[in-house]
């Protein structure tokens, strides 16, 4: 175990846009949900972002029909 410094909300909030984008290192796993497990303003920001997330997935999993409307 090393001795780091605690992340922050703001490190918190970048973590969670990069997990959109790459799979997170183990530590960077460990030190989000430590975080969000003592943060209540995080805890709140993270179901949000669980929403935008989903919400994102389901209209890109859409097919676009030619013209640019997604079928239903």
């Amino acid at each position: 175990m090393t001795n780091r410094e605690p992340i922050t909300c703001q490190d918190t909030t970048w973590l969670v846009s990069d997990s959109c984008e790459r799979e997170l290192t183990a530590e960077e796993k460990a030190d989000l949900h430590g975080h969000i497990a003592t943060c209540e303003l995080c805890q709140g920001a993270s179901k949000q972002f669980d929403v935008l997330f989903q919400q994102i997935r389901l209209f890109f999993s859409k097919d676009i029909q030619p013209g640019g409307d997604a079928s239903e």
